[in-house]
């Protein structure tokens, strides 16, 4: 888990990513793109979902490229919200 962390795989434009929604970019969290997104946009539109259920856990959010740390991995399960049983702020903001 280390290596993924310090080296993610990058994020092609398809599948789940890997979301920082800190600023310090400590934990990180399932992103699932929008339908219709273009895997080129400067921001991204996608919801954030729990990491085992696939339950959408936000509204659609428009992401910022830079806050996205790479293509999700399971490994990243460990470093999610869901994981430590705590919720997700509920003053998200991925715009920045």
């Amino acid at each position: 888990m280390l290596t993924a962390r310090q080296r993610p795989a990058p994020w092609t434009g398809h599948g789940d990513v890997a979301v920082r929604i800190t600023r310090d970019g400590r934990g990180l969290e399932r992103g699932r793109p929008a339908e219709g997104q273009q895997p080129d946009a400067d921001s991204v539109a996608l919801v954030l979902i729990h990491p085992d259920t696939e339950a959408a856990l936000t509204s659609t959010l428009q992401c910022a490229r830079t806050r996205i740390h790479g293509a999700w991995i399971d490994p990243y399960r460990l470093l999610t919200h869901a994981f430590a049983g705590r919720s997700l702020p509920a003053d998200v903001n991925l715009s920045t």
